[in-house]
C-alpha cells in the first residue's frame, strides 16, 4: 500500500509501481477512512441515578456503503468530586436515524420522540412517541389527525420541539394543512353537503378546490423547499389532541418557538413573508421580529423591533430575561450580530453586545453565529455562553448580561474549533476539533465571573484522534505596506507531515470559501483532510469580507467583489508559493472552490491564466446579471454590486453593467486552465445554468473542461454519493494535470 501523504510525491517522482490508477485507488481508501469520523451535532446534560450526570450526545456520520448519512446517540455517565469531572461509564452508539426530535421532559420522567417512517405502500408517516422510564407510554399518529402537514425537523430556521414546564404539553412547528385541490374536469363525485348549509364555508373541509391544482406556492428557498407556511402546534400528552395555534399575524411565518414563563404563552420568531419569500438559509438579515402569543388573552404582539432581523430567542433559567440575536435588514447575508436582552418583568430592551467595527489584533471581533444553543445560560442567570467565529478559529464566548463584559472561554494553539452543545447548571458540554483532529466531546465547569479563562476541560472519550500525517498553522497576511489593519486577512495552511521522508515539496491546492461573508474555522474538514493525506498542501483563504474579523472587514467587500477578494486570494497563494521556506512546489498550484469560492476560482483562472495548473468549481457564480432573476436570493447580487435592494426593485442598465463588470464571465477569453465544473441539478441558490454557461464558453474556446451534474442535489452537493464522487473527481482532475 502506498503511504497516504506520499501518494502524490511518489507519482511526481515517477517511482516504480506508482501509477495514476493506484493513486486514485488509494485515495478512495483515504476518503473512506476520513469520512467515517462522526460530527457532533448536539448534546443534552441531565441528572442520572446515584447523583451522577448523564451526557447524551448526537452525532452524524457518512455511510459510504449505503450512501446516506446516519445519525446516532451516545451516553456518558459522569460524576463530580472535589471539583473534578470523572467519566463513570460510556455507552456504545445507538442508531437514531429515524428520529426527527428526541427530548427529555423538564422533570426527567418522560421522553418525547418524533419518528418518521413509511407504510408498506411508501406513504410517509410521523409519530410522536412518549416514553416513561420503563416503556413506551404513548404513540400518536400526528398526520392521521389531519390538523397540519409534516412536523419540521431541526432546520436551524423554523423547527422547534419543546416540553411545557408541567410535562403536560409539547410545542412544535409543522407545515400548514393545505386544502385539497382538483382539476376543473375531475369527474370524481363531490361529497354530499347537507341542505341546511348556509354558505360555502359550511362545506366539508375535504371538498377539493377546483382550479387550484397547479397554483404556485412560494417556499423558503434553498434547502427549505418543502416549507411554505409553518404553523405553531401544541400536543396535549394526556388526551393526544393537537391544537394549531391561532392569532399568529397573517404576514409572518412562525418558527423557533419556545414556551413563555408559566406556560402562559409562546414566544417565537416571525419571518415576514410579504410581499414574497426570499431564501432563508445562511441569511441572517431577513426581516423578522420576536412575538409573544398569549394563550389566555388570545393576543399576539411583537416584543422586539419590527424593522430588524432577529433569531434564536432563549430564556434565562428563572424565565426573567430573554436574549436573542439581532441584525439589520438587507446588506451582507452574514454579518456581525448584536446580542439583545429583553427583561420579561420590566419589558425593557437593552443591547448587551453591540456590533464590533474594527477589532485590534486578537481582540473580540464581534458575534458571528447563526444561532445560540437551546440552553446557553449560566445557573446564576447572568452569563450567556455560545460559539462564535473569531478570526480563523471558532471559539467559545462568555457574555455577562449584567456588566456587558465579553470574555473567551477557549484559546489554545492545538485546537481551532469549539462548539457549545449544551449548558446546564454551570456545566458546559462542547465539541472541539482542528484541521488534523476530528471532533471530540469535552465537559467543563464554568468558573466564577471574571475567571472564565481558568476552565478545565475533561475529554469524555480520552485522548483525541489526532491525524499525525497533517500539520497546520494560521498564516497572517497584510496588504497594507504601513500595517493598517484594514489590509489584514488570514489563511489556514494544511501540510502533509512528510518533511523527514521525502525531499519533494507538495503541490498546493488553494481553496477560498463561499459566501462570500463566511469563514473557514480551523476545523476538521473532509475535503482538505483528504487532499492533504493524499500529498497536497491546502490553503484555506479567509480573504477580506470574511466573518470573524469585525464588521468593517465584512463591509469592505460589497462593491469590490471580483477585485478585492480575487487579489487577496492570489496574494495568499503567491505568498505560500514564493515563500523563502520552500513550503510547496510553486510550479504545481491548483485551485478549487464552491459557490462564491467557485466565483473566485473562475475569476482567478481568468485574471491569472498562467498561475494555476488546473481548477475545480462547485456550483460557481459565473454571470451575476443572469443569476439575478433565477436565484432564491436576488438581493445578494444587489448587495455585492453595492446597489440598494427593495422588494419592488426592477433592474436597470446600470445594475446589469455593474453585475457583468464584476462577473468572471468577462475574463473567459483569457482562460487557459483546465477546468472541472460540478453542479447540483436542484440548486436554487446558484442556478445550474451558471455552470452550464461557463462549460459552453470554455468548450467553445478549446479550453479543456469537464462538466458533472448531480441529480437530486442542491447547492451544498452534500448528499453522500455526490460528495464522495466530487471529491474523487477533483483529486483525479488535479492528478491528471500534475
Amino acid at each position: 500500500m502506498i503511504s497516504g501523504c506520499r501518494l502524490v510525491s511518489r507519482l511526481m517522482s515517477n517511482m516504480a509501481g506508482c501509477t495514476e490508477r493506484k493513486v486514485i485507488e488509494e485515495a478512495v481508501n483515504i476518503y473512506r477512512n476520513c469520512a467515517r469520523f462522526p460530527v457532533a451535532v448536539g448534546a443534552r446534560l441531565g441528572n442520572a441515578q446515584g447523583g451522577h450526570l448523564s451526557v447524551n450526545s448526537e452525532w452524524t456520520q457518512r455511510d459510504i456503503e449505503r450512501f446516506e448519512k446516519v445519525k446516532f446517540a451516545r451516553n456518558h455517565l459522569v460524576s463530580q468530586q472535589d471539583g473534578k469531572i470523572n467519566v463513570v461509564a460510556a455507552s456504545g452508539p445507538a442508531d437514531t436515524s429515524t428520529e426527527l426530535w428526541s427530548k427529555d421532559s423538564p422533570s426527567g420522567n418522560l421522553k418525547a420522540v418524533v419518528r418518521a417512517s413509511k407504510t408498506k405502500k411508501g406513504d410517509e408517516k410521523q409519530f410522536i412517541e412518549v416514553w416513561c422510564k420503563s416503556h413506551k407510554a404513548k404513540n400518536i399518529d400526528v398526520l392521521a389527525q389531519e390538523k397540519h402537514g409534516k412536523i419540521y425537523e431541526a432546520d436551524g430556521n423554523f423547527g422547534s420541539f419543546e416540553w411545557s414546564s408541567s410535562d403536560g404539553h409539547l410545542l412544535y412547528v409543522a407545515e400548514k394543512k393545505q386544502p385539497k385541490a382538483a382539476a376543473y374536469f375531475d369527474n370524481k363525485p363531490s361529497k354530499a353537503v347537507s341542505d341546511d348549509a348556509e354558505d360555502d364555508s359550511k362545506k366539508s373541509e375535504d371538498e377539493p378546490v377546483k382550479g387550484d391544482e397547479f397554483v404556485y406556492r412560494e417556499d423558503w428557498g434553498e434547502v427549505l423547499t418543502p416549507k411554505h407556511h409553518p404553523v405553531l402546534c401544541i400536543l396535549d400528552i394526556d388526551t393526544g389532541d393537537i391544537s394549531v395555534l391561532e392569532n399568529v399575524p397573517g404576514n409572518v411565518s412562525p418558527g423557533q418557538a419556545i414556551w413563555a414563563p408559566d406556560d402562559a404563552g409562546v414566544v417565537f420568531v416571525g419571518y415576514t413573508h410579504e410581499p414574497y419569500r426570499l431564501g432563508l438559509v445562511a441569511c441572517t438579515q431577513r426581516k423578522s421580529a420576536i412575538y409573544y402569543l398569549d394563550l389566555q388573552a388570545a393576543t399576539c404582539n411583537a416584543i422586539s423591533a419590527e424593522d430588524q432581523s432577529v433569531r434564536s430567542p432563549i430564556f434565562s433559567p428563572d424565565k426573567t430575561q430573554l436574549v436573542y440575536l439581532e441584525n439589520r435588514v438587507w446588506g451582507p447575508h452574514m454579518m456581525c450580530s448584536k446580542l439583545v436582552k429583553f427583561d420579561w418583568i420590566s419589558k425593557e430592551t437593552t443591547t448587551v453586545v453591540d456590533i464590533v467595527k474594527q477589532p485590534k489584533d486578537d481582540e473580540f471581533p464581534g458575534i458571528y453565529t447563526v444561532s445560540l444553543p437551546n440552553r446557553c445560560w449560566s445557573a446564576d442567570n447572568t452569563r450567556v455562553i455560545f460559539s462564535s467565529q473569531w478570526r480563523s478559529k471558532q471559539e467559545i464566548v462568555v457574555v455577562n448580561t449584567d456588566t456587558n463584559a465579553v470574555s473567551r472561554l477557549t484559546n489554545d494553539n492545538k485546537t481551532g474549533f469549539w462548539m457549545v452543545l449544551d449548558v446546564h447548571g454551570d456545566l458546559v458540554v462542547a465539541a472541539n476539533g482542528a484541521p488534523n483532529q476530528p471532533h471530540s466531546l469535552v465537559l467543563g465547569k464554568l468558573p466564577a465571573a471574571g475567571e472564565e479563562a481558568n476552565i478545565q476541560w475533561t475529554k469524555l472519550d480520552g485522548d483525541s484522534i489526532v491525524q499525525d500525517d497533517i500539520i497546520w498553522k494560521i498564516i497572517k497576511h497584510n496588504r497594507s505596506l504601513d500595517g493598517d489593519v484594514t489590509g489584514e486577512f488570514e489563511s489556514v495552511l494544511l501540510q502533509p507531515n512528510t518533511a523527514s521522508s521525502t525531499s519533494e515539496k507538495p503541490p498546493l491546492i488553494v481553496l477560498p470559501h463561499g459566501g462570500p461573508h463566511s469563514a473557514f474555522p480551523s476545523d476538521f474538514l473532509l475535503f482538505p483532510a483528504v487532499f492533504c493525506k493524499c500529498g497536497f498542501a491546502v490553503l484555506l483563504v479567509n480573504y477580506r469580507g470574511s466573518t470573524g474579523f469585525g464588521q468593517d472587514c465584512v463591509d469592505s467587500l460589497p462593491g469590490n467583489i471580483g477585485t478585492e477578494d480575487v487579489s487577496d486570494v492570489q496574494f495568499a497563494a503567491e505568498a505560500i508559493a514564493e515563500s523563502a521556506f520552500n513550503l510547496v512546489d510553486k510550479s504545481k498550484v491548483f485551485i478549487t472552490g464552491g459557490s462564491h469560492g467557485g466565483f473566485l476560482t473562475a475569476h482567478l483562472i481568468g485574471q491569472y491564466p498562467d498561475f494555476y495548473k488546473a481548477a475545480a468549481l462547485r456550483n460557481p457564480v459565473i454571470n451575476m446579471a443572469s443569476m439575478l432573476g433565477t436565484t432564491d436570493i436576488p438581493d445578494w447580487t444587489y448587495c455585492e454590486c453595492a446597489k440598494d435592494f427593495s422588494m419592488t426593485v426592477v433592474p436597470d442598465a446600470a445594475f446589469y453593467e455593474a453585475a457583468i463588470s464584476r462577473s468572471p464571465i468577462r475574463y473567459v477569453d483569457q482562460v487557459k486552465t483546465p477546468a472541472l465544473i460540478m453542479i447540483g441539478a436542484n440548486d436554487l441558490r446558484v442556478p445550474p445554468k451558471q455552470g452550464h454557461q461557463f462549460h459552453k464558453a470554455l468548450k467553445s474556446r478549446g479550453v479543456p473542461v469537464r462538466l458533472i451534474v448531480y441529480p437530486d442535489n442542491s447547492h451544498p452537493l452534500n448528499k453522500v454519493d455526490a460528495e464522495a464522487d466530487s471529491c474523487m473527481n477533483i483529486l483525479k482532475w488535479f492528478v491528471d494535470h500534475l
